[in-house]
């Protein structure tokens, strides 16, 4: 009985599941569009890009155009996820280290091909030391990338041929499935040549129409090999900000008033982005080269109390790797109290106090000082804030001249490592200073790890590590929040990469 119950059940949750998606397949068709001289949209008040180089672009404005006028091996799909681009099929060999793309046709504004050559031409340039990418490390895993890195090898020796038009290979040094993710980035975007905005030489849906001080306008790419796919007819771009003005799309600041929105018109969108803001103690500084001292401090952390001073896209958090959509493994326990009582005893004091580094600007300020308010809960705890411009608060902690610091961490690809790497005894990033044989240890077994799942669970291992030993206490996910007329539909807002993708919108009829 239980059983035909369990049938029924499920032939009846198939039935609504079918029932939904004819639904919504005949609720698009009756969805109207605007006339394609309509077909557009226009951001306001967003950033302007500043370099149109996808191996040296790191602002997000910059990497947002590139992903619009450039297509490469992968790309983020219209919800925002990873998915291949120009990629037709991959192929790993047995042993998991050679991936074999076979690719799609694809030419250029000015009818060129891009072909696996190019993509060979690309990644070796990419990992030359002339270049000074900051991008190079994401190939460190293929083959000879660290012997060019250290000039032993020259960049045709990286393990990347073309055996034909068609055809690209990848050798790396390991094992890693998942590996070709990074290729979403723009950096990897196919890149001939780079002389000025006005000359890219492009392959994307999109390309360069107009460009000044104030604004930029893109057009629809008609050599783009989905270009039948392609709606929206211009792209603009506005650096002046008018959220009265009720059309397209408009990146909301930290201090604007949702509630003057007309939800008539205009829709709310709040964006989660890989981001992480968190406090970071220099664990060589007394006195956070105790541990005790720092688990205190995390402990003592009431993140509730600084809801009201974030923005409305970013969330509080107590995760390192705010992309992981799997639960922490562990999370930090023990009395604040006591553990702070423990430490003045052992420094023989009542007193102790701190210096925490902020940065100048509206929003940081009333979080620095919630958290000195927040923290001051210790008997006997000083905390000065110090607000630094962002450059200067850099070079700080860069040259370990800071003993705590409210920082921040946007990863350079779409992997739960690069929140971790950083914290590696050797690597250059490491401005914690923190030193761990253990800790080196999981991230090693996680590079040799082929499996992604396995992999995910070591560094979420590794995460419970810093956490446990408070070397990094999270407090909020960074978000974006736009304002975007009601009509438009299909734009992609990414995790990590461009901060939008508009590729595959379109506007209907209100």
């Amino acid at each position: 009985m239980k059983k035909k119950s369990f049938i029924v059940a499920a032939l009846l949750g198939s039935v609504l599941i079918l029932f939904l998606f004819i639904w919504n397949e005949q609720r698009e068709q009756s969805r109207e569009l605007v006339p394609p001289e309509e077909q557009t949209i226009t951001i306001n008040g967003e950033s302007l890009p500043t370099q149109p180089d996808v191996m040296l672009a790191i602002d997000p404005a910059s990497q947002t155009v590139l992903s619009h006028l450039y297509e490469g091996l992968y790309r983020f799909g219209s919800d925002g996820s990873i998915e291949p681009a120009l990629v037709e099929k991959l192929e790993r060999s047995d042993d998991g280290t050679v991936y074999t793309f076979t690719l799609k046709e694809s030419v250029t504004t000015e009818g060129n091909a891009i072909t696996a050559q190019t993509f060979v031409d690309h990644f070796r340039k990419l990992v030359d030391d002339d270049t000074n990418s900051p991008f190079s490390f994401l190939l460190a895993d293929v083959k000879a990338a660290k012997e060019i890195g250290l000039g032993q090898q020259e960049p045709d020796a990286l393990g990347v041929r073309a055996i034909d038009d068609r055809t690209l290979e990848l050798t790396l040094i390991r094992p890693m499935k998942g590996f070709e993710k990074i290729f979403a980035m723009p950096a990897f975007l196919p890149q001939p040549s780079v002389t000025s905005w006005e000359e890219l030489e492009t392959n994307g849906p999109f390309e360069l129409n107009q460009m000044d001080d104030t604004s930029i306008s893109l057009h629809k790419n008609e050599t783009y090999r989905e270009a039948d796919q392609v709606t929206l007819e211009t792209i603009s771009i506005r650096n002046e900000s008018n959220l009265s003005e009720v059309s397209g799309m408009h990146p909301i600041p930290y201090d604007f008033d949702t509630s003057t929105v007309d939800k008539e018109v205009m829709n709310i969108k709040d964006v989660p982005r890989s981001g992480v803001f968190y406090l970071k103690p220099n664990v060589e500084k007394a006195p956070f080269d105790d541990v005790a001292f720092r688990q205190a401090l995390a402990l003592t952390l009431e993140r509730t109390t600084l809801e009201e001073s974030l923005a409305r896209s970013e969330q509080t958090t107590e995760r390192l790797l705010v992309m992981d959509e799997e639960a922490a493994v562990v999370e930090l326990e023990g009395d604040a109290d006591q553990l702070f009582e423990t430490v003045k005893k052992r420094l023989k004091t009542e007193t102790i106090e701190i210096e925490l580094l902020s940065f100048v600007d509206e929003e940081a300020r009333e979080i620095s000082t919630k958290l000195k308010n927040n923290l001051e809960q210790l008997d006997g705890l000083t905390v000065n804030v110090v607000e630094l411009p962002l450059g200067e608060k850099v070079r700080k902690e860069v040259s370990g001249d800071y003993s705590f610091s409210l920082s921040g961490w946007q990863p350079d690809y779409p992997m739960l490592s690069a929140y971790l790497t950083q914290f590696e005894s050797d690597d250059v990033l490491n401005s914690s200073r923190y030193r761990s044989e253990s800790y080196d240890q999981l991230m090693d077994e996680a590079r040799s790890t082929e499996s992604l799942e396995e992999r995910n669970t070591i560094l979420r291992n590794a995460e419970a590590k810093l956490l446990e030993e408070a070397v990094v206490m999270p407090i909020y996910q960074a978000g974006r929040s736009y304002l975007v007329e009601k009509g438009y539909d299909q734009i992609g807002y990414p995790v990590i990469g461009p901060s939008y993708v508009l590729t595959f919108s379109k506007k209907y009829e209100n």
